[in-house]
This record gives structure tokens, C-alpha cells and sequence, in this order.
């Protein structure tokens, strides 16, 4: 069977002149038959790249995310795939580091039936590996990239949210709403999220005081010296578990405000009940039993598929992309010619993906700036 199977797919492996010569006729009869098989017969394959962190201290987000994807190609090829193509995934692991996610970009862009990409999943990563996609006009779906250089030149790298100006606006809205303040400190490692907190605070009239690191000796002694009621971090998960494992172990009573690295579950992790109370912004809701009826039922499939696992806060995001890739795969190919990279890229910009996160558009900008944001309070169960 072997054998048969390497030789409907076009590999010459002539019959063993061992085999009776009825055997051979017939074995040469099914392989015609496979070879012209009827049409609609998924019998041609495109790939998707999907890299994302599956060893390393970000595993959890690699884990989270390929479930989800390899449901959404399930679904897609039980029925018939795309305009006859068969879709196939090929994932690499980054490890969440930036040289190892340019090599892993490299080799996705050396395959040429990869005709679009999702990743790296954090901001580091999907920057450092930008250009190589860029450079081989290789579409790139980016979920939780915050920069606006990402999409700020004419390539093919699409950002599955807000920038992080958009973000920043919604997160002092959010404060203005449920702590308002008039000064907040600012802890930042010096990402687009904590440029844009201090551009967006002058709009809000927030001072603050101070902007520090958390790499800084001293940044716990300038928040409390500066009594500030509420503490925005714009930092790793860890390094906000740990930003609010230390205030609270000094007595701090504010409240701790950020972005979407407060949904990781390294977060509460690290910070235990320290992350009781805290705020977080994201465009991404958690996925839970009592939204709707097509949540359910990805959680409940999404189950199935990761061995009881529940999905994270990246899986639906992940998902949602895969299909987001797979609809322009559908619009392209309903012109002339094989499915490409180019063809994808152009029909990205026209898709209309109505999913389990609304209606996925993307602006001229490449952004999808209609994302609906989601202002999340933690609340950390009792064990």
C-alpha cells in the first residue's frame, strides 16, 4: 500500500517484477483512477506557516494557538478545502526569540506553496522577522503587534488588531470610567504601548509620574513616593505579576492598568492574589460559556481537539486569522491562475470575515482598527 500511495502521487516506483502480472495491472488501474479523480476532490494542496513560541518560557501561547488553527484547516478541508486545494499547515517554533524567529520566518518563505503566514504572537518576535516577509512578499497575519511600523510601508504585513495608539486611548478611557485619576505612574521596558500611554496621556490631561522600568532598583520606592492611586505596566507578563507582587506586598492599594499581556496566564501566575482587581485592555474577549452559542461551541471543539485543554485568550484571535487567510484564499481563487502569495496578500485587503469576533476588515493602513476592545477586570479564584 505504500508503494501504491507513492506512485498515485506521481513518485516512479514501477511494480516489483516479483508481483504477478494480474497484480500489477490492477495496481496501475487504481493508480489512473486516483490520478483523474472526479471533480471537487480536494487533490492539491496550499500551505498556511503558522510560528509562534512552543518551547521557552512563552510555550503557553504556541500551545494556545495551534489547536485552534488546526481546527479552523479541519473545518475548511471536511469540506472540500478551497476551490479544490487542500489546505495544510507547517509550524515552526521561535522559542519568543528574535533570532531564531527570522530563521523560522526564512524557511516558510523557502517553500513555495506557503502562501501566507500567522505570527509570532509576541512583539519582539513578529518584528525581528518582519523583513523576511517583507522580502519575500510573504502575507503575514500578526495577532497582539501593538507597533506601528509594522504596517507602516507598502508590504504585506496585516496587524489582527489596533495599533497601540488606539489601545492606549481605550485604556485611559477605560481608567477615566472605573479609577479616574489625574496622575498614574508608568512602568515600561520601552515597547509602542508605553510610547503611546505618554502620548495619549496628554490627551486625557493624566500626568505621569513617574515613567520608570521595572529593570530600575529603585522603581517601587518612585511609585510609592509618588502615592499614586493607580500604576500603568507596560511590560512581559512576569514582569507585571512581579510589578504587582511587590506593591501589594508593601501595602500599595491602587490599581494596576495595562494592555493585553495582563490576560497571559503568567500574569496571575506570578502575582497570585496580587492580581485580584487589576485592569487590562484587549481585542480580544476571553473566551467563555455564557457569550454565545458559536463560543460554546468552539470551546466545546476546541476541547476535543487539545485533549481537554481550555482555550486561552490568544486561541480565538488564532483561529479567527486562520480564517481570515483562508477567505482570501477563497476570493483569489475565484480569478485566474494558481493561488499565490500576491493573489492572497491583494485579496486580504477586501476581506469581509464576519466571525466569532465580529467583522474582521482591515484599513488602509492594514490594520484592523474596528476591533471591538474589551476593558477586563481580574478576579482571581480561591484554590
Amino acid at each position: 500500500m505504500v508503494s501504491l500511495l507513492k506512485w498515485a502521487s506521481g513518485t516512479d516506483i514501477p511494480c516489483s517484477a516479483i508481483l504477478p502480472l494480474a497484480a500489477c495491472t490492477i495496481l496501475v488501474a487504481l493508480c489512473l483512477y486516483l490520478n483523474f479523480r472526479p471533480p471537487g476532490r480536494i487533490h492539491r494542496i496550499v500551505k498556511i506557516g503558522l510560528v509562534a513560541p512552543f518551547e521557552g518560557r512563552y510555550r503557553y501561547a504556541g500551545y494556545d494557538v495551534i489547536y485552534a488553527v488546526r481546527m479552523a484547516l479541519r473545518q475548511v478541508n471536511a469540506g472540500g478545502g478551497v476551490g479544490g486545494y487542500g489546505v495544510e499547515l507547517i509550524a515552526y517554533d521561535d522559542g519568543a526569540e528574535p533570532v531564531m524567529a527570522v530563521e523560522q520566518a526564512r524557511k516558510l518563505a523557502l517553500d513555495p506553496q506557503v502562501v501566507a503566514a500567522i505570527g509570532h504572537f509576541r512583539e519582539e518576535t513578529t518584528m525581528a522577522a518582519a523583513g523576511s516577509y517583507v522580502y519575500a512578499s510573504l502575507p503575514l497575519i500578526a495577532p497582539g503587534v501593538l507597533d506601528p511600523a509594522l504596517t507602516s510601508a507598502a508590504h504585506p504585513l496585516f496587524r489582527m488588531g489596533p495599533d497601540a495608539s488606539v489601545l492606549a486611548n481605550e485604556i485611559f478611557t477605560c481608567v477615566e470610567q472605573l479609577c479616574p485619576v489625574s496622575q498614574a505612574a508608568l512602568l515600561t521596558d520601552g515597547g509602542p504601548l508605553g510610547i503611546a500611554l505618554q502620548e495619549q496621556a496628554k490627551v486625557h490631561g493624566v500626568t505621569l509620574r513617574p515613567v520608570a522600568s521595572p529593570a530600575d532598583d529603585d522603581w517601587l520606592a518612585q511609585v510609592l513616593d509618588a502615592d499614586v492611586a493607580a500604576v500603568l505596566c507596560d511590560t512581559t507578563p512576569v514582569e507585571a505579576g512581579e510589578v504587582a507582587a511587590a506593591l501589594r506586598a508593601v501595602g500599595w492599594g491602587g490599581t494596576l492598568v495595562g494592555g493585553p499581556e495582563l490576560a497571559a496566564s503568567d500574569f496571575t501566575a506570578v502575582a497570585g492574589q496580587a492580581a485580584q482587581g487589576a485592569i487590562f485592555v484587549t481585542p480580544w474577549f476571553f473566551p467563555g460559556p455564557t457569550i454565545n452559542d458559536d463560543v460554546d461551541a468552539f470551546i466545546r471543539d476546541y476541547r476535543q481537539a487539545s485533549g481537554g485543554l481550555p482555550p486561552g485568550p490568544l486561541a480565538i484571535p488564532a483561529y479567527e486569522a486562520t480564517w481570515v487567510v483562508l477567505e482570501a484564499l477563497e476570493r483569489q481563487h475565484a480569478w485566474p491562475g494558481e493561488p499565490g502569495r500576491a493573489g492572497v496578500a491583494a485579496a486580504l485587503s477586501d476581506v469581509r470575515r464576519r466571525g466569532l469576533l465580529g467583522e474582521i476588515t482591515f484599513a488602509a493602513d492594514r490594520s484592523w482598527n474596528t476591533a471591538s476592545l474589551h476593558c477586563v477586570k481580574v478576579t482571581v479564584t480561591s484554590r
